[in-house]
């Protein structure tokens, strides 16, 4: 009785692809209206969209996938009318299928958005799955996907909105050590949002699911490269040999500005520390799932507390007093600076990392989605994928 429940679930969700197939060609055999609606509406790329999010939740339709992130390559303009489909096609759905499939495009849009030039860059994600509710599973399961599909958008819309605050900074102030901590702490909250997407039930270890999980796997590794290389550099501005002045803010003195900036400082610091054990925690969960990407993570190293605690006394006594410096021997090389010819590289020393800056060519392929030896099929697509097809809605 199950599987025949589950066929004819199947087959009705085949049928509403289909459908919407049809509709898709019918639209595009009218007139172009007018609005900026009808300027966002391509047919051929809804129905790439329909075809990448399809009601199966067995697998991903590679091919599809592939031919909407060649499309978005090919042209940056085309980005704007590709998440304007997702949007329609996230906002009537009721499956999880569906809206995770709409998630991960959107995700790889925004991915891909980020190497766009500035005027071609898409906003805030235009749909909202924050109070999803899955309707295509038996109710044991439904509350689980539904979960996991929440927590997915919850990360993606708080990304995009920091990527357009981010943006419109641009223009604006000056980046300082403010800026680079604010940041900081933003970053922390993405990684705080990606590690609350895992699976909330039983029997959701499905490839759909684990396809997404090395999506977001991906993204942590970006997100906590971001973090570590931003700590290096507030340790080497509060610390090293030549330790820079906070912006003040107006009637602030010089001695409360960095007493400001070693307070936010260090709660970046503890924040880290928490979320190292955080991070091996979900990788263990990941590796229990088989998540490819988090089999390649080296085992990630807590930051003592006892680290943590010198670390502290040495910001703040460094920072409370008016041009204070920290002798060499007091800071026990928690932090050391060696230029070389190419670029000055940061060493951080007790258990912390290695960041060198020159490892720009690596974080850009892990942008876009390439990790050791896998590849995220929801970013990198050749422009193949779509010249061998002449024709989409077909």
């Amino acid at each position: 009785m199950t599987n025949a429940r589950q066929w004819w679930r199947r087959a009705a969700a085949a049928v509403k692809d289909r459908r919407s197939l049809y509709l898709t060609r019918v639209a595009a055999l009218r007139p172009p209206g007018s609005g900026l609606a009808a300027a966002l509406r391509s047919p051929e790329m809804e129905a790439a969209v329909i075809r990448a999010t399809s009601h199966d939740e067995r697998s991903v339709d590679y091919g599809s996938a592939s031919r909407v992130f060649a499309l978005a390559r090919a042209s940056p303009p085309a980005l704007q009318p590709l998440m304007w489909a997702l949007a329609r096609r996230a906002g009537r759905t009721r499956c999880w299928a569906v809206a995770l499939k709409a998630l991960m495009l959107a995700h790889g849009l925004l991915l891909r958005s980020d190497l766009a030039p500035r005027a071609a860059r898409l906003g805030r994600v235009p749909f909202d799955l924050a109070d999803f509710r899955d309707r295509s599973s038996p109710p044991s399961k439904s509350s689980g996907f539904s979960a996991f599909v929440r927590a997915y958008f919850r990360f993606l819309d708080t990304r995009s909105l920091f990527t357009a605050q981010e943006l419109d900074a641009a223009s604006g102030e000056a980046d300082d050590e403010d800026a680079r901590l604010d940041r900081l702490t933003k970053q922390q909250h993405l990684l705080d949002l990606l590690m609350q997407i895992r699976p909330y039930g039983d029997g959701m270890e499905q490839g759909l699911i684990l396809e997404a999980m090395d999506c977001v796997v991906i993204e942590i590794f970006e997100v906590y490269s971001q973090i570590c290389t931003g700590i290096a550099r507030f340790l080497v501005a509060v610390l090293g040999s030549a330790p820079t002045t906070p912006r003040r803010r107006p009637g602030e003195t010089l001695a409360a500005a960095r007493r400001r900036r070693g307070v936010q400082g260090m709660r970046v610091l503890r924040k880290a520390a928490e979320q190292s054990a955080q991070l091996s925690s979900y990788f263990e969960l990941c590796r229990g799932l088989g998540v490819l990407n988090a089999a390649e993570f080296p085992a990630v190293e807590r930051v003592p507390d006892g680290d943590i605690r010198e670390l502290e006394k040495i910001i703040m006594s460094h920072v409370v007093e008016e041009g204070s410096r920290v002798p060499e021997t007091e800071s026990k090389a928690l932090v050391a600076v060696e230029e070389t010819g190419l670029a000055s590289r940061t060493v951080v020393t007790k258990e912390w990392v290695v960041f060198d800056d020159d490892d720009d060519a690596a974080a850009a392929a892990a942008r876009q989605g390439h990790f050791g030896g896998y590849v995220n099929p929801f970013v990198a697509a050749p422009w193949d994928a779509v010249a061998g097809c002449r024709d989409l809605l077909v």
